[in-house]
């Protein structure tokens, strides 16, 4: 029987490996970013409180529930955050939203439907593998297109879900996916710095969210 022989003397070529990397990373941004919308909280006197991130489910989106009553950094040094706009990624097209599933008391799971005049192909998901590769995708400053950030599945623990992966402003609400670019969860946690340790609202938490708020679950 002839055997396939491996020559291990001539080794694997690094930038080979490096471009193969960069073309998954560029192919699983070029598939979620468009779902990702830019969310704007407003007072009640139209004061800006603060900018979020939030992805396209069907008809719907999908952001952190925190955000809805969100007073400001430091907490508390604004009026709460009780009217939103989405700004699109394709376009920069901006509108008002309506809340259609408002955040659970105490923000469990932390999770807010809201709806606008656009819709998307939903995104399927899978199951959480720890130490898998994730990308976090959510907006930071003033910048109008999301930022990708890579990391690993850090912790499947129910309650404490977590991704090891840098999270900067507004990353909130964003989606994390895995390398196809699959659904794994939501992002949650602290605003205003840059960590390494970020909170996610795990997808079957989304998924069950959905269905009682009257949704289609995810796939």
């Amino acid at each position: 029987m002839a055997r396939l022989r491996i020559n291990l003397d001539d080794g694997v070529d690094p930038l080979d490996v490096g471009a193969a990397v960069e073309m998954l990373d560029q192919a699983v941004y070029a598939k979620v970013s468009p779902l990702v919308v830019k969310l704007l909280g407003f007072s009640q006197d139209g004061s800006l409180v603060g900018q979020f991130s939030g992805f396209m489910h069907g008809e719907v989106i999908v952001a952190a529930g925190h955000m809805q009553g969100f007073c400001g950094k430091p907490l508390g040094s604004t009026s709460p955050a009780v009217a939103f706009k989405a700004r699109y990624p394709t376009d920069g097209f901006e509108e008002d939203l309506e809340v259609v599933a408002p955040s659970p008391p105490g923000n469990v799971p932390d999770l807010i439907l809201l709806k606008g005049s656009r819709s998307a192909t939903s995104l399927w998901s899978t199951d959480l593998e720890i130490m898998a590769s994730v990308y976090a995708l959510g907006y930071t400053g003033t910048e109008n297109k999301p930022r990708c950030s890579k990391g690993s599945l850090s912790s499947t623990m129910p309650g404490s879900v977590a991704i090891t992966a840098h999270a900067d402003d507004g990353f909130s609400g964003g989606p994390v996916v895995d390398k196809h670019g699959r659904l794994l969860g939501v992002v949650k946690g602290a605003l205003g710095t840059t960590i390494m340790r970020i909170g996610i609202t795990p997808n079957h938490d989304l998924h069950t969210y959905l269905l009682q708020a009257g949704y289609p679950g995810l796939i």
